[in-house]
């Protein structure tokens, strides 16, 4: 019979190491996943897990899939062994490099909820969902995502660390917002404008060319068929009402 995924050969191997627990099967399999366990730890890799010590954890869970596995279910092989292996990274995580603790209630039902799911992952091939976890531990959905959420949060980054894939020599820093002094400038650009609405046409006019258009005086004058004086005059009155506008609109904030 044909397996899922499998060749003549693994087939034979898997054969071997269920009903003769063959180490020379398994280092024979373990051989063949090495760009698996490399793509892993490469993934997993960072300041507080280096790449060898990733690989290791991978190469774990992989020993426990090609162990766990069985051909008859209808799986294939990198389908069943993908989260047993990132089963493996994400436990060390969890358990060593927590810097955020939970309290003692979650961490019992986090505990209890891994078991579950390896003990699922074994009988199904598959990882459970939170409905299917909620009805085999007889607890309520809302405690599951509770648990998931607080875990999600437990770890915490350095901002001199890597980034993500593809981008080991960015640090994360560089992903943090910071403030920037240009909403500054449009925020008073806004309350000039609505501070300008409110002067009468000729003023609103001889302000826009004179800070918009960045004219001078005596082209504006051109421009109105009016003196050079008079602009001045009417700059220095439409500043004035200006300022009063914005004074108001810090008394009133």
């Amino acid at each position: 019979m044909k397996l899922k995924g499998l060749n003549d050969q693994e087939a034979e191997l898997f054969r071997r190491i269920r009903e003769d627990d063959d180490e020379a099967a398994v280092r024979a399999l373990f051989d063949r996943y090495q760009d698996l366990l490399h793509r892993f730890a490469h993934k997993y890799q960072s300041e507080r897990l280096p790449y060898e010590d990733a690989y290791q954890l991978a190469a774990l869970g992989l020993m426990k899939a090609l162990r766990r596995f069985d051909p008859s279910r209808g799986v294939s092989f990198i389908t069943f062994a993908y989260p047993t292996i990132e089963g493996e990274l994400r436990k060390h995580y969890r358990d060593h490099l927590e810097i955020i603790r939970l309290p003692r209630p979650l961490r019992d039902l986090r505990q209890r909820i891994n078991a579950e799911s390896r003990k699922y992952l074994e009988e199904a091939g598959r990882e459970p969902d939170i409905a299917t976890l909620a009805r085999r531990m007889d607890v309520g959905e809302e405690e599951i995502i509770e648990v998931l959420a607080a875990s999600a949060s437990t770890s915490v980054f350095s901002l001199d660390g890597s980034g993500a894939d593809g981008q080991e020599d960015v640090p994360l820093g560089l992903f943090v917002g910071a403030h920037d002094p240009a909403f500054e400038e449009v925020e008073k650009e806004v309350v000039i404008d609505e501070a300008m609405a409110t002067l009468p046409p000729r003023h609103r006019r001889v302000i826009h060319l004179r800070l918009k258009n960045n004219w001078t005086q005596t082209r504006i004058a051109r421009e109105l068929g009016i003196s050079q004086m008079h602009v001045s005059r009417l700059i220095r009155e439409a500043v004035g009402m200006l300022q009063d506008k914005c004074a108001l609109r810090e008394e009133t904030a």
